[in-house]
């Protein structure tokens, strides 16, 4: 571990975030650290046979591009006064820093910028080098969860769906005999004659419940539901991808009520839905669940 605090230095104006991954160290040469897509995490690395830093990308100089640079402070100073003469910085007098625009000829950025082909701020990696799973495959994991808990619960709650069944066959023998007989108003049906407010409670206690308990047990146990594992995903700590330690009681108890929760009413169900969508613009690809439990969804065929 080097002397570089966890950090990072404003994003210049007009540029983005780079996208995660292993850059050259800042503070020590022949030395890779992680940088997260916020800021540079204290995971370090030896350079794999000295290779090159990376290219450039478009819009920024070759000269100096990924290179360690003396002196340069990895938390940065203030915003104002960026582009001014001699801005002092943690390290000591900076050639080259605060003397020009970003952007600019003689710029030598001392963190990792967006690199060719990357989305800006899009974290692609956990800390420790394993892709993390892309929004597309979760949400197909997502459906066929959603069609195993319809399945189970539907097996579930067959006591309080039969007399349902019944009620409707009933109210269309009705129908049939008001036609018979000449009536040009059908009989009414309410949702109350259909089912009860507490069979209807019970319904929704049931499919919770079961919800509940079916990603509480497979995450504690396989790490993934059912879903996950067949399209290859599994659920993992912040930053520990290569982990192979259940996930704690806490997490997964925390992720299940976050996820499912929302179901229990129409009201909430919102949530579930912006729930789903937030990996799309979270940089480590966390969902709600995710960030409550501190977890991540990684692709389990590059382990």
């Amino acid at each position: 571990m080097s002397d570089i605090p966890v950090g990072t230095p404003p994003v210049p104006p007009g540029r983005h975030a780079a996208p995660s991954g292993w850059y050259p160290d800042p503070s020590h040469q022949g030395q890779e650290r992680y940088w997260d897509g916020w800021q540079w995490s204290r995971n370090t690395r030896v350079s794999e046979g000295g290779a090159p830093a990376p290219a450039a990308p478009a819009g920024y100089p070759a000269a100096g591009y990924g290179q360690p640079q003396q002196g340069y402070p990895p938390q940065g100073p203030p915003q104002q006064g960026y582009g001014q003469q001699g801005y002092p910085s943690q390290g000591g007098p900076q050639q080259g820093y605060g003397q020009q625009g970003y952007g600019q000829q003689g710029y030598q950025p001392g963190y990792p910028q967006q690199q060719p082909g990357g989305r800006p701020g899009q974290a692609i990696m956990t800390a420790d080098g394993v892709p993390l799973a892309g929004w597309w495959r979760r949400f197909l994991a997502t459906l066929l969860d959603g069609l195993f808990l319809t399945i189970l619960s539907t097996l579930v709650s067959l006591p309080l769906l039969l007399p349902l069944v019944d009620r409707l066959t009933a109210y269309l023998a009705e129908v049939m005999q008001a036609a018979e007989q000449g009536q040009t108003t059908p009989p009414t049906l309410t949702p109350q004659d259909l089912m009860s407010t507490q069979e209807r409670l019970g319904l929704g206690l049931i499919g919770v419940g079961i919800g509940l308990a079916y990603h509480v047990l497979f995450l504690r146990l396989r790490a993934a539901t059912p879903g996950k594992m067949i399209c290859g995903l599994r659920v993992v700590p912040v930053d520990q991808g290569r982990s192979r330690e259940a996930l704690s009681w806490r997490s997964v108890v925390i992720r299940a009520l976050v996820w499912v929760g929302p179901g229990v009413s129409t009201w909430i169900y919102l949530v579930h839905v912006l729930d789903g969508l937030f990996p799309l613009w979270q940089p480590r690809r966390q969902a709600l669940h995710d960030l409550a439990a501190r977890t991540q969804v990684t692709r389990v065929e590059h382990r």
